[in-house]
C-alpha cells in the first residue's frame, strides 16, 4: 500500500492542480494542441506494440521451440536491446545517416536523407523494445512441454500452422502482458522522440515547461498519467490479474 501511495502522489497532485483551474484544463484537453501529440502518442505506441509483438514472438519461438543454427547466440543477444537506453539509439540512428556516416560511407554516397518523425522513431522504439515481449514469451514456452507440438506436426500440419494453432494459445498471455508492457514504455518515452523530433505527449509537455506554459503542461501530463492507468487496467482484465498457485 505505501509504495501504491508513493506513486499516485505525483498523479493525485496533477489532478488537484488541473482541478483547481477546470476551465483552463478542459479548454487545453479540447485543443487541437493536446489532441494532435496525443494522437501522434497512440499511433507510435500502438504500431511500435505490435511489431514488438511480432518480433519478440518469432524471436521467442525460434530460440524455445526450434534448432536454428546459432540458436544459443540468440538467446544472449536478444535481450541486450534493453540495456541501451532510446535515447542513445535514436542517435546511432541518426549518425548511420548523416553526411559521411556509416550508411553513406557503405553505398558510397554524400547525400543523404534526414532521420526524423514517426518511422524513424518507429524503428528505433521497435528495435529497443521487442525483448520486453521476448524474454516473457521464451520464459513461458520453456515452462511448457513440447508434446503437443510435436503430436501436431505428425498429424502433418507445416511448423507455420503449428506455431498459429498450438503456440499461440499457449503464450497468448505473456505476449498480451509484453505488448501492453511495451506499449506504457512507448508513451513514456523522451529521448527517441526528442532526437527524432516526433511531437508526442512527452515531447509538448517538455515544450510546455520550457515555454512556463504551466496549464497546458499540466493538463497533458495528467492525460499521459489517464493513459498509463488506462493501460495498466487493460492488462489487468486481458490477463485475468495475478494468479494464485497452489502448492
Amino acid at each position: 500500500m505505501a509504495a501504491a501511495g508513493l506513486f499516485a502522489a505525483p498523479f493525485l497532485y496533477l489532478a488537484v492542480r488541473n482541478a483547481a483551474t477546470p476551465s483552463a484544463f478542459l479548454s487545453s484537453l479540447s485543443s487541437a494542441a493536446a489532441l494532435a501529440p496525443l494522437g501522434r502518442s497512440l499511433l507510435l505506441a500502438g504500431t511500435v506494440a505490435v511489431a514488438a509483438a511480432g518480433l519478440g514472438t518469432v524471436g521467442a519461438w525460434l530460440t524455445a521451440r526450434t534448432d536454428v543454427r546459432g540458436r544459443g547466440l540468440l538467446r544472449v543477444l536478444l535481450p541486450l536491446p534493453l540495456v541501451i537506453p532510446s535515447f542513445i539509439g535514436a542517435f546511432a540512428l541518426i549518425a548511420a545517416f548523416a553526411p559521411g556516416g556509416l550508411v553513406a560511407r557503405v553505398l558510397g554516397i554524400d547525400a543523404m536523407p534526414r532521420v526524423r518523425g514517426f518511422w524513424a522513431a518507429f524503428g528505433v522504439l521497435t528495435l529497443l523494445t521487442f525483448p520486453y515481449v521476448h524474454l516473457p514469451v521464451a520464459a513461458r514456452l520453456q515452462q511448457l512441454a513440447p508434446s503437443l507440438e510435436e503430436a501436431a506436426r505428425l498429424s502433418g500440419r507445416g511448423p507455420g500452422e503449428v506455431f498459429r494453432t498450438v503456440v499461440l494459445p499457449q503464450a497468448r498471455a505473456a505476449i498480451l502482458a509484453g505488448t501492453l508492457l511495451v506499449f506504457l514504455y512507448v508513451i513514456s518515452d523522451f529521448g527517441a522522440v526528442e532526437l527524432l523530433r516526433y511531437d508526442t505527449l512527452t515531447r509538448v509537455i517538455f515544450a510546455s515547461v520550457n515555454r512556463l506554459d504551466a496549464v497546458t503542461a499540466l493538463a497533458l501530463s495528467l492525460q499521459l498519467g489517464v493513459l498509463a492507468v488506462a493501460v495498466v487496467s487493460l492488462e489487468r482484465v486481458l490477463t485475468g490479474g495475478p494468479r494464485r498457485v497452489e502448492a
